[in-house]
């Protein structure tokens, strides 16, 4: 624990903190005073584990403080998450979680939104929050794949896609500015299928041709909500559009080929199928890692479809 002692500008700037705001194991990711006399506050300082010792000794104190500038960082929020992310960045499951939960509130407030309103403020934080994880920790991707979730929804089948092409955008040597427009793409590459019939989506039987012109209109919905939240760029829109092209011309909605594609497109397309193909679905169990990637790689059904290079990086990646 690191102990330092500070003047008191104004009992104005503090506010009284309840201990059972925090837990045992926990990384504080802020500052927390005690009183001292009438000159002093010694503070425990962001970045400490609040080991049991330690919380004991908290929980004696008549009174614990913290800025009040520091209020909001009390509560997990897209706009917290790089604070709590950086404090446990050595917790590969932990930082999972945190992911998974900042972005799981901008999907469920994207999904109660009426008019389809998405934070891409808060998009853009999410996936600098993963950047800075996989920069951080080149094995991050595949030290945290044992612990994705194998619940297949839509905010974190777009999570696991941000994370491998984030992966994938900094084997290539993206930089940082791409990469982030790399990261908007994935995390609303999906984002219309809220417009799709939910009977379709769930259904366990195989779906027939009507059901899958349905679904096939995602990709175009996906790009209507981007836009309608003022989001422009050319890289981040084709990205989501293509993603379910296919380097031989089998894919939708525009049948592109090889030459046609996009980076963007290339890279998730890959992504997305292999984040598809290890998770559950109504219809399947779930691949290996591995054997996703062998399909994807040899079968004679997929063999064509992707880019080779981004293949094969994705898989020493995972090596």
């Amino acid at each position: 624990m690191k102990i330092i002692k500070t003047n008191i500008e104004s009992n104005k700037s503090y506010d009284l903190f309840d201990i059972e705001k925090i837990a045992i194991d926990q990384v504080i990711i802020f500052d927390i005073f005690i009183k001292k006399d009438k000159n002093y506050l010694i503070i425990i300082e962001a970045g400490t584990s609040i080991k049991d010792t330690l919380y004991k000794k908290l929980q004696n104190q008549d009174s614990l403080y913290l800025k009040k500038a520091d209020i909001d960082k009390q509560v997990l929020s897209p706009k917290t998450l790089k604070f709590y992310i950086k404090a446990n960045k050595d917790n590969i499951q932990k930082s999972l979680e945190l992911l998974y939960d900042a972005n799981k509130q901008i999907f469920d407030l994207y999904d109660s939104d009426n008019k389809n309103k998405i934070n891409i403020s808060n998009i853009e934080l999410v996936v600098s929050s993963i950047i800075f994880l996989v920069k951080y920790n080149n094995d991050f991707v595949k030290t945290a794949m044992p612990y994705f979730t194998n619940k297949y929804t839509i905010s974190n089948h777009s999570l696991h896609v941000t994370i491998y092409t984030l992966k994938l955008g900094i084997l290539l040597n993206f930089r940082e500015s791409r990469l982030e427009l790399l990261g908007i793409s994935a995390l609303l590459h999906d984002i219309g299928y809220k417009k799709i019939n939910h009977n379709i989506l769930d259904k366990k039987d195989k779906h027939n041709e009507e059901d899958i012109k349905e679904v096939m209109k995602h990709s175009r919905y996906s790009v209507e909500i981007a836009k309608q939240n003022n989001v422009n760029d050319t890289n981040i829109l084709n990205g989501i559009m293509h993603h379910h092209e296919r380097y031989d011309g089998s894919g939708y909605p525009h049948n592109l080929r090889e030459e046609d594609m996009s980076e963007f497109a290339s890279i998730l397309s890959i992504c997305d199928v292999f984040d598809a193909l290890t998770n559950d679905r109504p219809h399947r169990e779930e691949y290996s890692s591995f054997d996703a990637l062998k399909l994807m790689i040899k079968d004679s059904d997929m063999i064509n479809k992707f880019n080779q290079k981004y293949l094969n990086l994705a898989l020493k990646s995972l090596q």
